[in-house]
Formats: structure tokens, C-alpha cells, sequence
């Protein structure tokens, strides 16, 4: 039963086809009995769109709080044939329990566990083949287990929300934590984002696992990697970590597999690494996401942008603020296209421009 206290902080939730019980504050904290945001309805809709493509039977949901997400796979994806739910908290626990009655989920379908996660890791004898990583903080913690508990070809889904260190708001967290160091740009969400991404592999490979980044992104207050595990070309896999070095004062960026302390122009430059530099999308994925879905409008123009981003497949950004220019950005897309070099938009910012060109070539580009 549900302490009276916690059950007038709660609230049924519809997304999707499921209902559920969750809380109800307006202000996400880790102070709540039991974290639940509503936020995080875009990205739990987006997650379900995948595993209907990538076709799981057997899902752990290791930090499973009110049981949001791992309910909502259980219901909508139609693979799934077991799901494990976990949370140390006793009252996430209750809840689960009360979501799974209210949703009239089988029984033989699903184990529920009061562990903390490391330690069912650890102790826990399935394996499974997609394992949801979703805390609030920084889930590197809890990868390094985990990845006892995924199958050989497995998909490991890693959310952190710990994004100020990411982004370069507190560096030397970011470099306690992920163990590198990041740059506060116009571009910083996808320079956080791809640490995210170097320090999971770099775990991975611990193990003698690659994990291949397959989609990603970063949305609002949080970053989200989905990888596919490979027990093979682990080494080849972490040539694709390097730099993003930038200078402040002429703009220029690139990625580069060794440090660059100055730039072209003489000028000091400000790198971030170690970083994951290769492609954060399998193409195929994203195009079969577009075809098949069903969902709302807002997803399928998401999917777009991240697929045109993914075809240009270069690790930074530039936003159009940066350029003593007024012309819609479309019309600067265009303009790339036909001299000669891939441009995109990019779903970091609605600002932002993707492309093989410099800055140097785009100034001369965009006076024409």
C-alpha cells in the first residue's frame, strides 16, 4: 500500500496508450518520493518508436522510479516478452507494482526488485537485451555492471542529466566524472553529448566491448546515447576518439585525433576531449524511424533534422549568430549546398548550421 502522504503527491498520467500513477510536482527535484518527469514524455515516446524497430524480448529497466518508461515498453512495444523493474527506493517500488495492476500487465511478464543497481548487476544471472540506464545525475556509475547483464548484441540506452558539467559549466566535474574536458561554445550541447558518448565506449571497451553509438541526442536538460554492443574491433573502434578544438578568435573548429594547442592563426585554442568524433546515428535506423512512424508531427520533424545531421556526420556546429548575417537559415543552407559542401540543419540548436566548410569559407560563402 502507498503511504497516504506519498498518494496526494501522485497523479494519473496518460502518454501513449498507457496510464499511469506518478507525481504530480511542477519542479523535477531528486527530492521527490518518487522521481517522475513529465518532461521526458518526448523522449520515453521516442525510446518506444526504436524498440519497436530494434525488437527486444527481454529488457532490464535498472532505475525504473515511478516505472514511466519501463510501463510504457511493456504496453507498446510488442517484442517484449519479460521486463525487469528496479529501484532501491521502497515507495518507487510500490508504485511500480500499483502501475502494473492498473495496466493489467501479466504477472509472468515482468520481476520487480528493491536493489541497488550495481548490486543486482552483479547478482543477477539473466541477461538481457536491452538494458535502459536512466538516473538523475550522471550514469556512469552504473555501466561498468551493467554491462554484465547485456547480451552480446544487446542495446545499452544511457541518459544523464548532470548536463552543466557536459556543457562546460563546471569543467573540472566533467573531467572528475567522464574524464575529459569540455568547452563552453555555441556548440557545447554536442561537445557534452559526445563526452557522454567517449566515456560510455571507453567503459565498454574495458570489457572488451564495443559500443556503437546508434542514435543520440540532446534535448532540453538531458543527453541520451543508445548504443549496440559488439564484442569485436574494440580497438579500431577507439581510433574514432580525438579533439574539438576551437579558436575564439577566428572561429575555426575541427576535429582532430591528437591535441592542437594553436591555432592557424596564432591564436591559443580551446579544446575539448577526449571525445567520441564518428557518427552518433546509424542512418538506416533513423530512415526506417521516419517511414514507420506514426506518432506526432513534432517526432517525424526531429527525426528529419537528425537525419539530414547525420548525413553530414561532422562533430560541432556553427549557429548563424555568428556570422554578420540576416538571411533566413535556409537560405544559407542553399547557398552551402551549391558551392559544393554538405549542410544541414541540426537538432542542437535551431540556430545551428552543420557543415564540411570553415568558417573562413562560409564568410565568403554568405557575402555572395
Amino acid at each position: 500500500m502507498i503511504p497516504k502522504k506519498l498518494e496526494s503527491e501522485l497523479a494519473k498520467v496518460k502518454e501513449g496508450k498507457t496510464e499511469f500513477i506518478a507525481g504530480k510536482a511542477d519542479i523535477v527535484t531528486k527530492h521527490m518520493p518518487v522521481f517522475y518527469n513529465p518532461k521526458k514524455e518526448f523522449d520515453r515516446t521516442l525510446s518506444i518508436e526504436i524498440l519497436k524497430l530494434l525488437k527486444p524480448q527481454k529488457v532490464l529497466d535498472l532505475l525504473s522510479a515511478s516505472g514511466a518508461r519501463g510501463i510504457r515498453i511493456a504496453i507498446e512495444v510488442p517484442s517484449v516478452k519479460f521486463i525487469h523493474f528496479n529501484d532501491v527506493n521502497p515507495e518507487a517500488v510500490k508504485l511500480i507494482k500499483k502501475n502494473i495492476l492498473l495496466n493489467k500487465i501479466s504477472q509472468e511478464k515482468v520481476k520487480i526488485s528493491q536493489e541497488e543497481a550495481n548490486k543486482l548487476c552483479v547478482n543477477d544471472k539473466n541477461h538481457y537485451d536491452f538494458i535502459d540506464i536512466d538516473p538523475f545525475g550522471s550514469p556512469i556509475n552504473f555501466i561498468f555492471n551493467a554491462l554484465c547483464r547485456l547480451d552480446k548484441e544487446g542495446i545499452l540506452a544511457v541518459t544523464a542529466t548532470d548536463t552543466a558539467p557536459l556543457y562546460g559549466v563546471y569543467k573540472m566535474t566533467c573531467f572528475r566524472k567522464y574524464g575529459s574536458y569540455p568547452i563552453k561554445t555555441k556548440f557545447s550541447h554536442e561537445v557534452g553529448l559526445r563526452i557522454l558518448a567517449k566515456a560510455v565506449i571507453e567503459i565498454g571497451a574495458k570489457r572488451n566491448i564495443s559500443l556503437i553509438p546508434i542514435f543520440a541526442h540532446a534535448t532540453m536538460h538531458y543527453y541520451r546515447i543508445y548504443f549496440k554492443a559488439k564484442r569485436s574491433y574494440v580497438n579500431e573502434f577507439l581510433k574514432q576518439l580525438g579533439w574539438i578544438c576551437y579558436c575564439p578568435k577566428c572561429k575555426n573548429r575541427f576535429f582532430s585525433s591528437t591535441f592542437h594547442d594553436l591555432c592557424s592563426c596564432g591564436n591559443k585554442l580551446e579544446s575539448a576531449g577526449l571525445l567520441y568524433g564518428g557518427n552518433l546515428w546509424d542512418l538506416n535506423l533513423v530512415e526506417k524511424l521516419i517511414k514507420e512512424n506514426e506518432t506526432s508531427k513534432t517526432l517525424i520533424k526531429f527525426l528529419e533534422r537528425v537525419y539530414d545531421e547525420a548525413k553530414v556526420n561532422i562533430p560541432y556546429f556553427y549557429e548563424v549568430d555568428e556570422f554578420k548575417e540576416s538571411s533566413p537559415l535556409e537560405i544559407l543552407l542553399d547557398k552551402l549546398k551549391k558551392a559544393g559542401f554538405k549542410a544541414s540543419r541540426t537538432h542542437f540548436s535551431g540556430k545551428g548550421i552543420k557543415t564540411d566548410a570553415s568558417f573562413k569559407q562560409m564568410e565568403e560563402i554568405f557575402k555572395k
